[in-house]
């Protein structure tokens, strides 16, 4: 560690772990985040059997791979999650005001809506519903657009706007030079999506200047990605060795068993209502929230069974309508799912560099589809897809079609 006096060396191990954690905190970091590093910096300690130590890198990495079979040699930016979040514990301890660094470059903490005026308050509830009456975007883009508005706002106000006709030139120039030590894509949305509410703002007559043209341009430069897929047994696995004893894993085996044939939307599955389930035609009907589409799904037996299972002996007692709810009081509508690399990590303790999500499902889906030949107009339909263009980039890993196209090398 480098200098810093809240956070530097000491033999008391424990000590050093809690002043990063105050420290994060106070620059702005997710209290829930930071927990989640204490908790490997604990499972450290136990490791070690001390708390009077002096932090070594070497010794952590060797925790690492004895006890998360995490070896930092394997690591690039494009390892699973929990890999990522390991290396990230190891990289706080190493050098933390490099981290810490890092985390300033945020424009401004999330979640402010709170913070800011009730005029800011209101032009975001008129600007959302703009774009769901004018710009007809999708529930999830209005709420992407939500979040990037109140923080720009916010971080606006404290800078001394305080009404919305009086935001100007200087006001978003200093913004701009903020939002750009942002990472790509976070600057990438920023400015996007503040170009997005200027033409509003201007359009409505709220301010008498169009100041878009001040917003640069920046695009992503990043290639377009490979589909990652789950080969048919491991699903099969996974699925087979969900326990399904407990009422949370009767729910999250119907989940990940809905995802897995039907190559549905994890938003999709949780926004799915108890009306969307037509059993006697034995379908799933439903409108997408990204694409605002509606789609007919089949419902194969051991769907309907596992749905069945989890509706009638597992779902707990609630007014809600969602399909999938929390299992803890109050019981309503469950709004993120993060249980599937719980399963999937357990059969697949070999795959060290590759990301698995449940979304990789519906990849895996699209690609069985092309395997058996199946036409590329009825995967788009299958998987929602509002244009055929969508569903070509599965083409990339049809190994069958690209064998076909291979060429033959002089020697």
């Amino acid at each position: 560690m480098k200098g810093c006096d809240v956070c530097m060396k000491t033999y008391n191990f424990q000590e050093q772990i809690e002043n990063i954690r105050e420290e994060a905190i106070k620059i702005g970091y997710k209290p829930t985040t930071i927990s989640k590093y204490m908790s490997i910096w604990r499972t450290f300690i136990k490791w070690k059997k001390e708390n009077n130590f002096i932090y070594n890198q070497d010794e952590y990495s060797t925790f690492l791979l004895e006890h998360y079979k995490f070896d930092i040699i394997t690591y690039t930016h494009n390892s699973k999650s929990r890999d990522q979040q390991l290396m990230r514990s190891k990289k706080i301890l190493d050098d933390f005001n490099t981290y810490k660094n890092f985390i300033k470059k945020r424009v401004v903490p999330n979640n402010q809506k709170d913070s800011i005026s009730e005029e800011f308050k209101d032009i975001i509830d008129i600007y959302k519903k703009y774009c769901c009456n004018e710009r007809y975007n999708s529930i999830n883009t209005i709420n992407i657009k939500e979040k990037y508005i109140t923080n720009i706002l916010s971080y606006m106000q404290t800078i001394g706007l305080t009404k919305i006709t009086d935001l100007n030139e200087n006001v978003i120039l200093n913004f701009i030079t903020k939002g750009s030590e942002c990472g790509n894509r976070s600057k990438s949305r920023y400015f996007y999506i503040l170009r997005d509410f200027l033409i509003y703002l201007y359009d409505n007559n709220i301010l008498n200047y169009n100041y878009n043209s001040l917003i640069p341009s920046c695009r992503s430069k990043g290639r377009e990605k490979i589909p990652t897929y789950i080969k048919v047994d491991k699903i099969k696995e996974v699925l087979e060795n969900i326990p399904k004893t407990r009422k949370i894993e009767k729910r999250d085996y119907a989940i990940i068993l809905m995802a897995a044939e039907l190559g549905i939307r994890i938003s999709d599955i949780l926004n799915l209502k108890l009306d969307d389930i037509d059993w006697k035609n034995k379908e799933i009907n439903f409108i997408q929230q990204k694409t605002q589409e509606r789609v007919n799904l089949p419902i194969s037996n051991e769907l309907g069974w596992a749905l069945i299972d989890y509706i009638k002996n597992a779902r707990p007692i609630s007014s809600c309508r969602n399909v999938f709810l929390k299992h803890s009081e109050p019981y309503r509508e469950l709004i993120k799912f993060n249980s599937f690399n719980k399963y999937f990590f357990k059969e697949d303790n070999d795959t060290l560099n590759n990301k698995k999500g449940i979304h990789n499902l519906r990849h895996s889906l699209a690609t069985r589809m092309l395997d058996n030949e199946i036409p590329l107009p009825i995967i788009s339909e299958t998987l929602g897809h509002s244009s055929v263009e969508t569903t070509k980039i599965y083409l990339k890993v049809d190994e069958k079609r690209l064998k076909e196209c291979s060429l033959e090398v002089d020697l």
